[in-house]
């Protein structure tokens, strides 16, 4: 027993230290991408949980709603002191109608093989990168073309389900239906993105927690760091032009969702 005279359990502990320092580094990231861009930052959360921290998809899914919740509701309160703060009327809307559609996702979750959420969440990566490199492209700060409002807040559905599904908090797809379908400009939509995001994380995550997702104490660091980087992300927002930020999210969204669907083939 006399092996035991360093202190107990330091090779874990060096080991807790490294995962923190992966999902803290992960948050910061997130929380970034989600006050620059306006997306929840379920992209980087994901595959942060699935290859830094070796957590399966469906809990990966789940805590990325939990955490989705503080990044976008640090964003979104950012947002009311930037340039251009969100529209409450629009956020209020889609927030009634995408918010309780998550738990249909979660439903679908909870009786699909994890192959296909990978599958999901790879395609999702695929649509995202081009949105974000599309805006990235675009100089104006609105869009031409138009849809009426009812078609916008019925494709928020599928948003909703989407999200409960993959947990993505949705908003990059939003941006494009706010400013469409109700003439928000694109930065404003933005912010009011990150408001709907607050209200699909809750119902989403709490959907999850209802079905048995027990990890919540693995998700502090995290939190954290997507607090920290989603004010850190408003803020470069608002100094400085976002295209080619936008590009180089997009890129990196391939590259993860090509490393997502080699491993659902069984090649990674």
């Amino acid at each position: 027993m006399g092996r035991c005279s360093r202190p107990r359990g330091s090779p874990g502990l060096t080991v807790e230290l490294f995962e923190f320092l992966i999902l803290a580094v992960a948050g910061l990231f997130g929380g970034v991408f989600a006050g620059l861009f306006g997306v929840g930052g379920g992209g980087v959360f994901v595959p942060a949980l699935v290859y830094g921290a070796g957590w399966n998809i469906k809990e990966a899914v789940a805590a990325s709603l939990v955490i989705i919740v503080f990044s976008a509701l640090s964003g979104a309160v950012r947002s009311y002191r930037s340039q251009a703060p969100p529209d409450i009327r629009v956020a209020a809307l889609f927030a009634c109608t995408v918010a309780p559609s998550t738990l249909i996702g979660v439903s679908i979750s909870a009786v699909s093989p994890e192959t296909l959420v990978k599958v999901v969440f790879a395609s999702f990566l695929f649509i995202l990168a081009f949105l974000t490199f599309r805006r990235g492209s675009k100089e104006d700060g609105g869009m031409s073309e138009s849809m009426h409002p009812a078609l916008a807040l019925f494709a928020g559905v599928g948003i909703g389900t989407l999200a409960g599904l993959i947990g993505i908090g949705g908003a990059a797809m939003m941006v494009p239906l706010m400013s469409l379908g109700f003439g928000v400009p694109v930065r404003a939509a933005i912010s009011t993105s990150l408001a709907v995001t607050v209200a699909i994380g809750v119902v989403g995550a709490g959907g999850y927690i209802f079905a048995g997702f027990d990890q919540i104490a693995g998700l502090p660091p995290i939190i954290v760091g997507s607090i920290a980087g989603a004010w850190l992300g408003v803020r470069v927002r608002d100094l400085m032009s976002d295209a080619f930020l936008q590009k180089a999210f997009a890129a990196f969204m391939v590259v993860v969702a090509v490393r997502v669907l080699l491993d659902a083939a069984g090649v990674a």
